[in-house]
């Protein structure tokens, strides 16, 4: 088994992709988004601020739980287990 990542709304444009799978060995949040952004390097332009803070626009997803970045970046990640990267969507 892997670990699902799955690009929502506009990620997928960014990435070209709906999903990934990516090897349980990365252990954590952020090695799972370091990896992203060495396999897709303009996720790291998109969602992130020059001195490395997520922008509040996207979210992280881990099984149905939002993480907050960078306070959850140490969260474990396992085999079965699903990442969701999304923009925080508002209306009125």
């Amino acid at each position: 088994m892997a670990i699902k990542v799955k690009f929502m709304s506009s990620l997928k444009s960014v990435t070209g992709t709906g999903l990934v799978e990516l090897p349980p060995s990365l252990g954590t949040v952020e090695k799972v988004m370091e990896e992203l952004i060495r396999l897709y390097p303009q996720l790291k332009d998109e969602m992130f601020y020059s001195d490395g803070t997520m922008d509040f626009i996207y979210q992280i997803i881990l099984n149905g739980t939002r993480l907050s970045w960078p306070d959850d970046k140490k969260a474990r990640v396992k085999n079965g287990d699903e990442l969701m990267l999304m923009v925080f969507m508002a209306g009125g």
